[in-house]
């Protein structure tokens, strides 16, 4: 049986410890640990008064690579004690987790924001559309909507010929990264390929503090939906859909006709193809 994230703390408080090392043991001995779980490393560290290096170091004291690691672990702690739905209780449990989704992302879809975003979107050359993993399904489905609105939009689901993709851009051109932790090691590398070449960014991630987000022009950041150990859940995948369709709605209305037009020529172009 794996030990526990507190016997592991508990551990680390028996040997010696650093003040950094201290400030992060008050910290575990007095907050919720499921807080914790949906909390990127940017914003632990900043809430404990600690660098994210040492952040980082305490995780490996507690015998794990990383932070996503001792995450995955402590999600596994707070939820092995949780009774679990009955069978008449999952749809409901399910359904409630989509509305609230939905709900978060709306309420982050401000005015301001998605004139930010329509702006960099309508002034862009090209849109290259990029999502790793599950996030790679909203980039798709932007990356898609564009074409069909006559807009030159690219999305390479291989890292390897994105950065190549990326590599060639400048500023006349538009990234659009979607991230559900902001912390994917492809994302930040493609964001500081596309920063070196002077494009625009906009990040669209759960976690308005992680390391993705500094190289960003627009940041639409929803709340967390999902454990460490839920990774990949349909929740966050309707909740990055979700944006990218009010962000293709925004960018439509912004100039009907033009659109209206490209669209039609598309559904003609098309047609044939119908059975």
């Amino acid at each position: 049986m794996n030990e526990s994230i507190s016997s592991r703390i508990e551990r680390v408080k028996a040997g010696k410890v650093t003040k950094s090392q201290k400030k992060l043991l008050e910290y575990f001995n007095t907050v919720d640990f499921r807080k914790i779980i949906y909390m990127s490393i940017t914003e632990l560290a900043e809430d404990t008064g600690v660098a994210e290096a040492t952040v980082l170091r305490f995780c490996r004291s507690l015998g794990f690579n990383g932070y996503q690691e001792f995450k995955l672990h402590l999600a596994q702690d707070v939820t092995s004690g949780v009774k679990t739905s009955g069978d008449e209780e999952y749809v409901s449990d399910i359904l409630e987790g989509y509305q609230t989704a939905l709900e978060k992302s709306r309420k982050v879809l401000t005015p301001q924001i998605l004139e930010d975003t329509v702006g960099l979107l309508l002034s862009a050359r090209t849109v290259s559309c990029c999502g790793v993993g599950h996030s790679y399904l909203a980039a798709l489905e932007l990356h898609n909507r564009l074409l069909k609105m006559g807009m030159i939009s690219f999305c390479e689901k291989d890292m390897h010929f994105q950065n190549i993709l990326i590599s060639s851009r400048d500023e006349r051109d538009v990234l659009v990264i979607f991230s559900v932790s902001g912390g994917t090691k492809d994302n930040i590398e493609v964001a500081e390929i596309a920063r070196s070449c002077g494009m625009k960014i906009i990040v669209i991630t759960c976690y308005d503090r992680s390391p993705l987000t500094r190289f960003a022009d627009v940041v639409i950041s929803t709340s967390p939906m999902e454990s460490p150990e839920q990774a990949g859940s349909m929740a966050s995948k309707i909740m990055q859909l979700f944006v990218a369709d009010v962000i293709c709605h925004a960018l439509h209305l912004s100039d009907k006709a033009r659109f209206d037009s490209y669209i039609a020529k598309g559904n003609v172009a098309t047609a044939k193809k119908l059975v």
